[in-house]
């Protein structure tokens, strides 16, 4: 019996060794225990607010309940106590909204959460709780559920989920956003007081119906270099890869009753190339208008395998949305927000300009990051290259390399993390990526690296990718390299935090 005791608490040990060499640190984590979608994003006071869902007692899927955290500048994060605690129903995904002229009658200002409280897989319903003292702590509604089934439904739907709700002002109404994911459905009410309200429209079965429809969010998303305006839905959904989740968006007019979608009703449009990225919502009240989202990194189909450990689960960087006019129409530009780029903590430490790039190790050297989180802006004009690219979190002790490429005849920026550390799960490692035509014949890369993630922005946030890797400790080398040729870079400036 003793024999067997020890074994099993050697075995533990092994499972549970902690891995502070894969924490981000400009993207949020938990402390410990599983996360999952980011929930009622909000700007408040000073304080940008993170709600996310969260199981308070271990570190898979369960228990739900919405985790808080605050920061001051989208960067640093202060984690405060669960905010609103499972009890006969799980906390699901939903919004927070600043109840400015008191509508609710729970007082001017009033942070006001709606929710889906789901009644362990049986139906769900949409619940709201509300707090007058800056989110620290929550009273859920007396009269709760505030929508109990669906506009169109005899009786409540096992899947109804979801809430998102922004102010239109025109109507004078409070907008929610709902879905029923496995009818690929989106349905729009209407509130005066954030407590009763009133079916509008359904938006359905367009874009991508290969997965069910999560986390809808409408906002009203600036026109790049003009005072104009159009509507964006975002869904989550699959993604632009067969059988794995990702996000589509849809652009549009919203007349405070329907949304009408500006393109066929067959066209697919994708948030991010990545693998890891998901449920991504905006912030209600962001300072100047701005339109900022934030989403959860990881993908369902490996979720609670990450090995990660005490936490599972993390967020991405939050991101400044606009719409850019194409030949194809408007379409989404994201990159990171100002105060993420513009951090003070950021130290440049490289800068070079003009140089010619060919072979596998490009330019015959290995550089090395002194920090394990750093930025890259790199621009390349390809000469006769026919593949370019970067190779990250590479170790001289071993092959483990990540590559971000781009395949000039092919016009493909793609990923490739078949060789980049840990292989978490079968589907993790992969190579992959998407369509991306050069600007004027040049490829220009912004790329934050942070311990455990690569984002990646294209050509001013026209193409994104998002992507988890678990490199070995110590990964910091990486190259630069170009096949069949040469290419230009143009200029490359590097930054560590």
């Amino acid at each position: 019996m003793k024999k067997i005791i020890v074994l099993f608490v050697f075995i533990s040990n092994i499972v549970l060794a902690q891995t502070p060499h894969w924490r981000p640190t400009i993207h949020f984590s938990p402390q410990k225990n599983w996360t999952n979608d980011p929930n009622g994003l909000v700007f408040h006071e000073g304080e940008w607010h993170l709600f996310f869902q969260h199981n308070p007692e271990g570190d898979r899927w369960g228990n739900m309940s919405w985790g808080h955290a605050v920061s001051t500048d989208l960067v640093n994060w202060q984690e405060l106590p669960v905010a609103i605690p499972q009890d006969s129903v799980w906390i699901f995904s939903g919004c927070v909204v600043v109840d400015k002229n008191n509508t609710a009658g729970f007082g001017a200002n009033a942070m006001v959460a709606i929710y889906t409280a789901d009644y362990h897989g049986k139906k769900e319903n949409q619940h709201l709780a509300y707090s007058t003292d800056k989110g620290r702590t929550w009273t859920k509604y007396a009269k709760n559920p505030i929508i109990a089934i669906p506009y169109g439904s005899k009786v409540p739907e096992k899947d109804f989920r979801d809430p998102n709700i922004i102010w239109h002002e025109p109507t004078k109404n409070w907008i929610m956003s709902v879905v029923l994911p496995k009818q690929f459905k989106t349905q729009f009410y209407a509130s005066k007081d954030l407590k009763n309200w009133t079916f509008l429209s359904d938006f359905a079965k367009q874009g991508d119906l290969q997965k069910m429809w999560e986390c809808p969010a409408l906002i009203e998303v600036p026109i790049e270099n003009s005072n104009a305006t159009a509507w964006v839905l975002l869904i989550s959904s699959n993604g632009p890869y067969q059988d794995y989740v990702g996000m589509q968006y849809f652009v549009g007019e919203f007349d405070g009753k329907n949304f009408k979608n500006s393109n066929s009703a067959d066209t697919k449009l994708y948030v991010d190339f990545g693998r890891d990225y998901y449920a991504a919502v905006p912030f209600y009240d962001a300072p100047d208008k701005r339109k900022i989202t934030l989403g959860w990194m990881s993908s369902w189909q490996y979720a609670e395998k990450l090995p990660s450990n005490p936490w599972r689960g993390q967020m991405t960087l939050p991101r400044e949305i606009v719409l850019r006019r194409t030949q194809d129409g408007l379409r989404l530009a994201q990159k990171p927000t100002k105060e993420v780029l513009e951090s003070k903590t950021w130290k440049n430490v490289m800068f070079l300009e003009n140089l010619n790039v060919e072979g596998e190790d490009g330019m015959g050297i290995t550089m090395r990051s002194h920090s394990d989180t750093y930025k890259i802006e790199i621009e390349f004009e390809p000469l006769d290259s026919k593949e370019f690219g970067l190779k990250l979190l590479k170790k001289t002790t071993n092959n483990n390399e990540t590559i971000i490429g781009y395949s000039v005849s092919n016009e493909q920026l793609y990923f490739n993390r078949m060789n980049s550390g840990d292989r978490v799960a079968d589907e993790f490692p992969a190579f992959y990526g998407g369509y991306l035509k050069m600007n004027k014949g040049r490829l220009k890369m912004l790329i934050l690296v942070d311990k455990s993630s690569i984002e990646t922005f294209v050509n001013d946030g026209e193409f994104t990718m998002t992507n988890l890797v678990f490199p070995e400790e110590g990964s910091r080398d990486w190259q630069i390299f170009s096949r069949g040729g040469k290419v230009k870079v143009v200029s490359v400036n590097i930054s560590e935090w």
